[in-house]
């Protein structure tokens, strides 16, 4: 119970960091700007239908490699400081060991990953809610937007995917999207953490390449197997027999055994890492 709670404690003082850490803030306030941008154009479709959506947006709202790349790019930023070493830090680590100190840090990555997707879930219903309706079906909207160039008229910045409104139902698109998003952010902080342990910025070089290459993937399908980043949106998920994209049971032992890979070498360099020089860095 004691080892748990010395974790726990090294999570919430990483939270608690966030209400002076500017990085944070640009980072929440880039993505309202956005959501905003993407979404403005539904008030106006719902203003000419006469028709209102359903607050189901999320799922096809970074469907695009641009827009992936746009909302991914923030959650790189919060991770950025990574192995997110200061001197108080310095002082917990004494206390906890490395060991917990390193899980702490990992286990922040995995909160804060779910929290920003939560975020983003979030505010794509709460700033779209003049022209929204709740209901549990996708909507009439949202089927003409998936079947029409309605979208692209009135200058929309996501367009909804018919496969995905035929074969899935709003809550199991939601629960998908963010799950896959969230173990997408939780692979990159990862990938911070552990190459930031070696050179400083090489982890952040490193998971911004890699959503550079999930915009290549999305123009060759072949390469969609090798872009865990791609896989955050059910578009890049075989939805259909011999599509060339990778099957839910491929991306599921993918995504667990790269999340077990890096945990356990991130572990073992926590334990060759040199604290003091990072401090005088």
């Amino acid at each position: 119970m004691k080892w748990f709670k010395s974790i726990f404690s090294i999570v919430l003082q990483n939270f608690r960091k966030w209400k002076y850490d500017c990085r944070i803030w640009i980072a929440l306030f880039i993505v309202l700007i956005f959501i905003h941008s993407l979404t403005k154009g539904l008030s106006d479709i719902c203003d000419y239908t006469g028709v209102k959506s359903s607050p189901w947006i999320f799922p096809f709202l970074y469907m695009q490699y641009y827009n992936k790349m746009l909302f991914f790019f923030p959650l790189i930023l919060i991770f950025s400081n990574a192995p997110f070493i200061d001197k108080n830090q310095l002082y917990v680590l004494i206390r906890s060991g490395r060991n917990k100190w390193c899980i702490g840090q990992m286990l922040y990555i995995v909160v804060a990953s779910a929290l920003y997707f939560a975020f983003v879930m979030m505010f794509s219903i709460v700033l779209n809610l003049d022209c929204v309706e709740f209901t549990d079906e996708w909507g009439k909207l949202l089927n003409t937007l998936a079947n029409t160039t309605m979208g692209t008229k009135f200058q929309l910045g996501f367009s909804p995917e018919r496969d995905v409104i035929n074969m899935f139902s709003p809550s199991s698109a939601m629960w998908f999207t963010f799950l896959h998003s969230w173990i997408s952010g939780v692979i990159l902080g990862f990938v911070i953490f552990l190459f930031n342990m070696k050179i400083k910025g090489s982890g952040t070089f490193l998971a911004s390449f890699l959503l550079v290459f999930s915009a290549v993937a999305a123009k060759q399908t072949s390469l969609a197997k090798l872009s865990p980043v791609s896989w955050s949106t059910l578009n890049y998920i075989q939805l259909k027999p011999n599509d060339g994209l990778p099957g839910y049971g491929y991306i599921t032992a993918f995504y667990m055994i790269m999340l077990l890979v890096l945990f356990v070498i991130i572990l073992y360099s926590s334990k060759r890492y040199n604290f003091d020089k990072e401090l005088k860095r």
